[in-house]
C-alpha cells in the first residue's frame, strides 16, 4: 500500500490514511492527481476526482461473502479451480482470450504469454471500437503528441464527435481547454474550441464554434475541409450536395484551423462507426497531416476507461499488432477479421474462452457471439468473477484499488497505480501465472 500520510484515528480505533497521487481508471483521462482518504477499510474521500471518479473510488470494493473461486457456481478451493481452468484451456483446440482492457499491462503481458503457449486468438474488449482507427493509422499514419504538450501549446482545440464534458469530465479542465499553458498563458481565453457532432452536446454549449454534422457525411465534410485548407477551388453547389452545408461555414472552420499556432484534434469511435468506416478516420488523420504543412496540429483520441491503450501497447510489443492476433500457427498473425472475437464466436470457431477483467457485455458482442460464448467452457478472472456465469470463476483484486501496476493513457504515457486498500485475493497476473504453470500443451513459444 502506498501511504503518504496518516491522519487521526477514527472513533472505532481504525487508522485514517492518505494516499497521494492515485490514478483513477473511471474514464480515459486516467487522472493521476487524486488524493484518497482511507478509514475503516474503505475509501471515504477522493479529492480532485470528478463525479465518475468518486463513484469508482468510493464504491464497495470489499470481497463480502463472495468466494475466491468457483466451478459452475459452486465455491471451491483455489487449487481445484486453477487445475480445472488449466485443463479447459489445455484441451481446447481453438481457444480465445477476451477482455484485457480493465487490468494492468503486467497482467496483459501474462495473458499474451498464455495465448502464445496455447496457440490462441487474443482480442481486447474494445476491439470493435478500435479496429477502424487502427486500420486508418496503419494506412496513413498519425501525427500525435502527449496531453502535456496539448496543455502547454494548443490554441485551437477540435472535438469531433466526442463530448468530453459528459464522458471525460476533467479533460476540459486538466488537459485541453482551461489549463494555463506555457504558450497559452490566458488559459481558456487563449483558446478557440470547435465542436462537430450530430447533436448540440454539453461540450458544444461551451464551444466557440459548432458544426451540426450528419454522421454519414463526416467523410465528405472532412475531405472538403482538406480541400479548403489546401486552397483547392470548390463548386459551392457540389459542396452543399455532398456535405449538407453551404461552403461559408466550412470555409470559416478551415480558416480557423489554418490560423492555429498549435492545434489538437480529438476524435472517438463514432467517427469510424459512420458510413465510410475507417475511411472517415483516414480523412481526419489526413486533415491533421495537411494542417502540419502550414501550422502544427496533432490528432488524439479521448481513450476509454481502464487500460485499453495498455492492451494495444502490450499486444503491439509482444505480437506486432494491437488487437485481433492469432497464435494458431505458433507465431502471431494480425487478422482483423479472422481473429476478431465477435466474428470467431459468432461463427462457432472457438471452443473455450479466457475472459480477463472485462465483462463481454451485449454492446461489445453480437447476439450470435454471446450465444456461442454461453455454450463453451469459460474461465473468468475479474473482481466480480464469481457473480458471472462461468465454468471457472476466479475473483481477483481490483487494479488501482487493491493492487499496484502500470497503465497507459491514450497519449501513450505510462502511469503507476497506487493501491489504497488491502484484500485477500490474488491479482489478475498471479492467477494467470498459476494457470500458465499448469498448462499441459506445449503450444508455441514459452
Amino acid at each position: 500500500m502506498s501511504i503518504e500520510d496518516r491522519g487521526p484515528d477514527e472513533p472505532d480505533g481504525s487508522a485514517r490514511a492518505v494516499v497521494a497521487d492515485a490514478t483513477c481508471l473511471a474514464c480515459g483521462c486516467l487522472c493521476d492527481d487524486i488524493v484518497l482518504t482511507v478509514a475503516g477499510g474503505r475509501i471515504i474521500a477522493a479529492e480532485n476526482a470528478c463525479e465518475a471518479g468518486r463513484a469508482w473510488f468510493l464504491g464497495d470494493h470489499g470481497r463480502g461473502d463472495r468466494p475466491v473461486a468457483a466451478i459452475q457456481g459452486r465455491p471451491v478451493a483455489a487449487e481445484e479451480a486453477i487445475d480445472r481452468a488449466a485443463a479447459i484451456l489445455s484441451r481446447a483446440r481453438a481457444p480465445i482470450i477476451l477482455g484485457l482492457t480493465r487490468t494492468t499491462i503486467e497482467a496483459q503481458a501474462a495473458a499474451v504469454a498464455i495465448a502464445d503457449r496455447l496457440g490462441a486468438a487474443i482480442d481486447p474488449g474494445h476491439s470493435a471500437d478500435a479496429i477502424r482507427r487502427i486500420l486508418a493509422i496503419q494506412r496513413i499514419g498519425q501525427v500525435s503528441a502527449m496531453l502535456g504538450e496539448v496543455r502547454n501549446r494548443a490554441d485551437v482545440v477540435v472535438f469531433w464527435g466526442v463530448d468530453p464534458i459528459t464522458t471525460h469530465p476533467r479533460h476540459w479542465e486538466r488537459y485541453s481547454v482551461e489549463p494555463v499553458g506555457r504558450f497559452v498563458p490566458e488559459g481558456r481565453r487563449g483558446r478557440t474550441v470547435l465542436v462537430a457532432d450530430a447533436h448540440r452536446t454539453a461540450t458544444a454549449e461551451r464551444a466557440d464554434g459548432f458544426l451540426p454534422i450528419e454522421p454519414d457525411r463526416q467523410f465528405e465534410v472532412l475531405w472538403t475541409l482538406r480541400a479548403l485548407v489546401k486552397g483547392v477551388p470548390l463548386d459551392p453547389e457540389r459542396v452543399r450536395r455532398a456535405t449538407g452545408f453551404e461552403i461559408g461555414p466550412l470555409r470559416d472552420w478551415a480558416d480557423r484551423l489554418a490560423r492555429a499556432r498549435y492545434g489538437a484534434f480529438f476524435f472517438g469511435a463514432e467517427l469510424g462507426r459512420a458510413r465510410g468506416g475507417s475511411a472517415s478516420v483516414e480523412a481526419a488523420l489526413a486533415l491533421v497531416r495537411d494542417l502540419n504543412a502550414i501550422s502544427r496540429f496533432v490528432a488524439l483520441t479521448l481513450g476509454g476507461p481502464g487500460n485499453p491503450s495498455g492492451a494495444e501497447a502490450v499486444l503491439t510489443w509482444q505480437a506486432g499488432a494491437p488487437l485481433a492476433v492469432d497464435f494458431g500457427r505458433g507465431y502471431p498473425r494480425f487478422l482483423p477479421v479472422e481473429a476478431n472475437a465477435t466474428i470467431l464466436l459468432a461463427r462457432g470457431q472457438v471452443d473455450a474462452a479466457l475472459i480477463l477483467a472485462d465483462d463481454p457485455a451485449p454492446g461489445r458482442l453480437s447476439p450470435a457471439a454471446q450465444e456461442h460464448l454461453r455454450r463453451i467452457p469459460t474461465v473468468v478472472i475479474a473482481p466480480d468473477a464469481t457473480t458471472r456465469p462461468a465454468t471457472v470463476a476466479l475473483s481477483s483484486a481490483t487494479p488501482g484499488i487493491h493492487t499496484a501496476g502500470t497503465v497507459i493513457r491514450s497519449d501513450g504515457v505510462s502511469l503507476p497505480l497506487r493501491p489504497a486498500l488491502a484484500i485477500d485475493l490474488p491479482t489478475d497476473r498471479e492467477w494467470l501465472d498459476m494457470i500458465r504453470g499448469r498448462l499441459k500443451t506445449p503450444g508455441g513459444r514459452t
